[in-house]
């Protein structure tokens, strides 16, 4: 059995609380549509701040004084922020990274714990598209 169809068969995915999750009204967001959503002159004007995170979109508005422009988490907004959680960076070398591909078998695990407490803190807004580039080479 090879690594990665042991992620793909194995039972890490944990239960996720989907309360806030209407599939069919639910915009679809490319990682490109994210990162340009952005409007730093909005901050003060009470635009949504958001960020990527497995295939969710969250709506991180509450945490504005840390995601804020002058925040300790500021490389998060708009950004698919998966990897960069994994790696506990807010490098933005990190939080430039699409998706969580590559990811080791405790790395998985710890993005999986990461989404949950998203989903219990913060609501869903979207659907982050994920496209495989591995069959782009």
């Amino acid at each position: 059995m090879s690594f990665t169809h042991r992620i793909q068969s194995s039972p890490l995915v944990l239960p996720l609380p989907t309360d806030n999750l209407n599939e069919k009204s639910l915009p679809v967001y490319t990682h490109a549509e994210l990162h340009t959503a952005r409007d730093e002159d909005q901050y003060e004007h009470g635009a949504r701040i958001l960020v990527g995170l497995k295939d969710y979109v969250f709506d991180v508005s509450l945490l504005k004084e840390f995601m804020g422009p002058a925040g300790q988490l500021s490389n998060y907004p708009w950004n698919d922020i998966s990897f960069a959680l994994v790696k506990s960076s807010n490098l933005p070398e990190y939080t430039a990274v699409e998706g969580y591909n590559n990811l080791s078998v405790n790395e998985f695990k710890t993005l999986e714990e990461w989404t949950t407490v998203f989903l219990r803190r913060f609501t869903v807004v979207g659907w982050l598209l994920r496209i495989n580039t591995d069959s782009l080479h």
